[in-house]
């Protein structure tokens, strides 16, 4: 009988200590996508306060056309993004990640090297307003670009979950009215 009561004991001592153990991994689990969440949304947070604010400059002490490129993927504008009274071209492009459906969002400064604004994303997208709010028709024509007045984007950046088969998506969207634009 003694013997029957130590197996058993150590049965049920096996079941709790799977049960805690179970209990961690998914709490574990819980806490990497949390984590990878956050990390996500600061990433989409980062880039799209750099992109709006360049964007918002569009124009600024600027004698040219503001914008030079208004494509679906691709933006390119004169503003003065350093405040030092002369204007900057700042261009944003996608580029596919090597061996991923993803695209890196790359921004240029003055032709200079590319380097990236942001990564894994899905989507970001352009779209073109004039002063009454109508659409360009994207990509838009070299001669309708000095008509434009707000710039519409659409952003989706996307990462996979540590050890989950399962992904994770972030949004953003804004309509962006540059202040010397709208004067």
């Amino acid at each position: 009988m003694i013997l029957f009561d130590i197996i058993q004991s150590y049965i049920i001592k096996g079941a709790i200590i799977l049960i805690i153990l179970q209990a961690m991994f998914l709490l574990q689990g819980l806490l990497n996508e949390h984590t990878e969440k956050a990390n996500l949304e600061g990433e989409l947070s980062t880039t799209t306060f750099t992109f709006s604010s360049d964007m918002r400059q569009a124009g600024y002490n600027s004698s040219v056309t503001s914008f030079t490129i208004a494509e679906t993927s691709k933006v390119e504008v004169w503003a003065d993004i350093n405040n030092d009274g002369s204007p900057d071209r700042v261009r944003y492009y996608l580029d596919l990640i090597p061996s991923s459906p993803k695209f890196y969002l790359k921004r240029t400064v003055n032709g200079g090297t590319a380097l990236p604004a942001g990564r894994n994303f899905r989507k970001f997208y352009f779209m073109y307003f004039d002063s009454l709010g109508r659409s360009f028709g994207v990509p838009v024509h070299p001669d309708s670009l000095k008509y434009i007045k707000s710039l519409s984007i659409q952003a989706m950046m996307e990462n996979s979950v540590m050890f989950h088969d399962d992904y994770l998506r972030s949004y953003w969207q804004a309509k962006i009215f540059p202040p010397t634009l709208n004067k």
